[in-house]
């Protein structure tokens, strides 16, 4: 697999940090990785090189600084070469690169994070001297598709091999950062704030938008049941949002007709048991409902949702884009 290029003796580090990984609690299963290292393989031999030049061409072209003779000879090759790279070259890779992030997405899908060595090998100062594009597009195997693919990480020392360090890096969505800490402290054995979740049986996902949201009155049913927070999030151009009368202030959302002009609302995604999740529908009071929820980069969850009727008088506050961003406008 693509395992295979580990250096010797790292497989075995790898496999003791994927045990101590499951003896904390986690479920593990195994991953197609092709999406992932084929992005990774744009970051090097794609067109987006040209986002160096784009960056920094000019100046290192630029008579006035003198050809900024302080650079270093392999990066100048690098950002010198992007800018001969055509522009449809860039549009294909971005392309291609779109095709690769629903693959990979798709390999997520109903999990947390992938676990990865951080680097295949250590090479040498010779080594790196000898070669040093080469060097560096391999020490990114396993991390070169993050970035591209609007990914969080979190990279941690995992034990030695023949005396040299060896780590791995857990990798999450964009903005589950703190799930990436989470299942990184819980390899290292560091304790998790008082409060906060450990690992578990996997969750279900749950978009909340209004008084369950951080810091919110009704926040407390999602931890007291053993959530954990995901990141934030924000839904599809499809929905709206209503003030429903009552206390405590509430919101409810719902999807438009087809037809119909909608807005991205803000939200937060929790992950929840599913017994508790069962338990919190049969205490939501109408005309709150849960119902599936098409997120801004096209995933559909279980989220809070509202009757139609109940909308039907309640104040629009779709434009404000999100409950806090209503509330901070109504307390000014």
């Amino acid at each position: 697999g693509a395992l295979r290029v580990l250096a010797p003796g790292w497989r075995a580090a790898f496999d003791a940090a994927v045990r101590r990984l499951a003896a904390a609690g986690a479920r593990v299963e195994t991953v197609d990785l092709g999406p992932f290292l084929r992005a990774a393989e744009l970051l090097y031999g794609g067109a987006f090189a040209a986002e160096r030049y784009a960056a920094v061409g000019a100046f290192l072209d630029d008579p006035a600084t003198g050809g900024a003779p302080g650079v270093d000879p392999t990066v100048r090759s690098i950002i010198t070469a992007a800018g001969r790279l055509s522009a449809h070259a860039y549009a294909a890779d971005l392309a291609r690169l779109a095709e690769l992030r629903h693959q990979a997405m798709a390999q997520l899908d109903g999990r947390d994070v992938l676990l990865l060595p951080t680097t295949p090998e250590h090479p040498t100062l010779a080594e790196v001297a000898a070669d040093s594009l080469g060097v560096n597009s391999r020490l990114g195997t396993f991390t070169n598709f993050v970035n591209l693919l609007d990914l969080s990480a979190v990279a941690v020392p995992a034990g030695e091999v023949d005396g040299g360090p060896f780590g791995v890096t857990v990798i999450a969505r964009g903005f589950a950062d703190r799930v990436a800490a989470d299942v990184a402290a819980a390899l290292t054995g560091e304790e998790l704030p008082a409060g906060r979740p450990t690992l578990g049986p996997p969750g279900l996902p749950l978009v909340v938008f209004g008084a369950h949201l951080s810091g919110q009155p009704l926040n407390g049913q999602l931890t007291a049941a053993g959530a954990r927070l995901l990141g934030e999030v924000g839904t599809a151009p499809e929905y709206r949002m209503v003030a429903l009368p009552g206390t405590p202030a509430r919101p409810g959302v719902l999807r438009v007709a087809a037809d119909e002009s909608g807005h991205a609302l803000d939200g937060e995604l929790w992950s929840l048991p599913p017994a508790a999740l069962g338990r919190l529908l049969a205490g939501l009071p109408a005309p709150l409902a849960l119902g599936r929820v098409r997120l801004a980069d096209g995933r559909e969850v279980t989220g809070f949702l509202c009757e139609a009727a109940a909308a039907a008088g309640a104040p629009d506050i779709s434009q404000h884009g999100g409950w806090r961003a209503y509330r901070a406008a109504s307390a000014g």
